[in-house]
């Protein structure tokens, strides 16, 4: 929501991977970090040539293990490590899933990132009960095809929330 204030959350974005009784794991997907999948695979010692988007971003996926790559992709694969997030989106963390981009396979919708967001038990419900998420369905348009900087309204849209008529301050009279 308009009204978060949190440095890393701020206007973002974020795909809910995982929730339990034991808390929750996310990805923000509209922060891009100034780092191409080229840079990221050269500097881990992979393979670049045969690369088929080698100038898309690699993403800020949220503060915690920012040194572990997140593979968010469509339901078109499966790789060693991937949890399912409803019927169309996997979520990937094994090096297969980067082994097959650097040999240039055919993987249409994916995006990289570094880092996942994470809520301790309780603590997302805590926080969507204060008003500073919204909820929304994933979906792969606004994931995958909307582009960055018009992810944040077109997911709170999916909500039934158009940000333009929101007052970002509150009162009393």
């Amino acid at each position: 929501m308009p009204s978060l204030q949190d440095e890393n959350f701020g206007h973002s974005v974020t795909l809910i991977s995982h929730h339990d009784d034991d808390g929750a794991m996310g990805i923000i997907i509209n922060q891009p970090l100034q780092l191409s999948v080229a840079e990221l695979f050269s500097d881990a010692g992979l393979p670049t040539e045969n690369l088929r988007h080698p100038a898309d971003f690699i993403w800020h996926g949220g503060p915690v293990r920012m040194d572990h790559v997140f593979a968010l992709h469509d339901a078109s694969h499966e790789w060693d490590h991937t949890i399912q997030i409803g019927d169309e989106l996997r979520l990937t963390t094994s090096v297969d899933f980067l082994e097959a981009l650097a040999e240039g396979e055919k993987i249409d919708h994916y995006l990289l990132a570094l880092g996942y967001a994470g809520w301790a038990s309780s603590q997302l419900e805590l926080e969507m009960s204060e008003n500073s998420w919204v909820y929304a369905a994933a979906d792969k348009q606004v994931i995958f095809k909307t582009a960055i900087e018009k992810r944040w309204e077109a997911a709170a849209r999916l909500a039934g929330i158009d940000l333009n008529k929101m007052s970002y301050y509150s009162g009393n009279a």
